[in-house]
């Protein structure tokens, strides 16, 4: 978590009575009588929260009438809905962290006590049973467990590894997926380019679609994969700026594409092609490559690193 981030949700935390696990960027805890998680929907958005509670009730899931009627009741809340036996309920988004503390706290009371009057009992999220359960983190999320589920989700996800390990990467078909990725990649430098804009989102599109590329056909993406995967996205940015020029330059001659591509080099050295607009451009499509490249990779290594850990936080209840 960033600092400022962590300063801010430690305050939420003292403010509701909750913990924050500061691995995942949650907070979790007891409120009323029930076991609650607060997060946020998207982390690129930390201030736009999300409250859970697992429980349930005889008379079945939330209806409409009563989710419209509590959004009324409380100008906080966008969102209130119920998936399987999780419940949840979404705050408004503000910058003022005052408020944010404020719409927290009146949101998990009224909550709670919505929960309390319509008959909902805490349950285990898995299977349902009323019965003691704890937060746990599993793989990048987060979920309100019981003893015996989260036993055997720990079992499957260790299969699940297992099984991941034993299977080796296929680097010719990653870099297969790659090159098809980096094709959609020169197409966009091109297309962009001919609709008069510098091509910024094509260095993106091409990284992203490079990588992803990757670790479709290659089954997954190592570090390997990574560095193949950049040098096909730096050969293939050139290419494609090239024949972009050689788009102009076809026009202009009058000569197909494929001889007005042989023929840049020739070209720039007359200065028939202007230097500076040539290398000035590629220099912008390697420099949004970068931008879309790096926070890919780490984004991936990140998740990676998530897709390993699991623990409980906090005692069952």
């Amino acid at each position: 978590m960033k600092k400022k981030v962590k300063e801010n949700y430690e305050q939420l935390a003292q403010r509701t009575g909750l913990r924050l696990d500061e691995t995942g960027g949650a907070l979790y805890g007891t409120h009323g009588e029930y076991s609650v998680l607060v997060y946020p929907a998207n982390p690129s958005y930390p201030y736009i929260l999300t409250a859970a509670v697992s429980a349930v009730r005889d008379a079945g899931p939330l209806t409409g009438d009563e989710i419209r009627q509590f959004k009324k009741d409380n100008a906080p809340v966008t969102g209130l809905g119920q998936n399987g036996y999780v419940v949840t309920m979404s705050l408004k988004g503000v910058k003022n962290q005052e408020v944010v503390r404020e719409n927290l706290v009146s949101g998990l009371n009224a909550l709670t006590a919505f929960l309390r009057l319509h008959g909902y009992r805490s349950c285990c999220q898995t299977c349902g049973r009323d019965i003691k359960i704890a937060p746990r983190y599993v793989s990048g999320s987060y979920a309100l467990m019981c003893q015996e589920c989260y036993a055997q989700l720990q079992q499957n996800k260790t299969l699940v590894q297992a099984q991941k390990q034993q299977k080796s990467e296929n680097v010719v078909g990653g870099i297969v997926g790659a090159l098809l990725g980096t094709l959609v990649g020169v197409a966009c430098i091109i297309l962009i380019s001919r609709l008069g804009y510098v091509a910024a989102w094509s260095g993106i599109i091409m990284a992203v679609c490079t990588l992803k590329g990757y670790e479709l056909l290659g089954g997954k993406l190592s570090k390997k994969g990574t560095v193949l995967s950049v040098i096909l996205m730096m050969i293939m940015t050139y290419v494609g700026d090239r024949a972009d020029w050689a788009i102009v330059v076809a026009r202009e001659l009058e000569t197909d594409v494929i001889t007005a591509f042989q023929i840049v080099p020739a070209l720039l050295e007359q200065q028939i092609i202007n230097e500076s607009s040539y290398w000035g451009n590629l220099v912008l499509l390697y420099f949004f490559l970068l931008v879309g490249a790096v926070p890919m990779i780490f984004s991936i290594i990140k998740n990676q690193k998530k897709a390993g850990q699991t623990y409980s936080l906090g005692e069952e209840v």
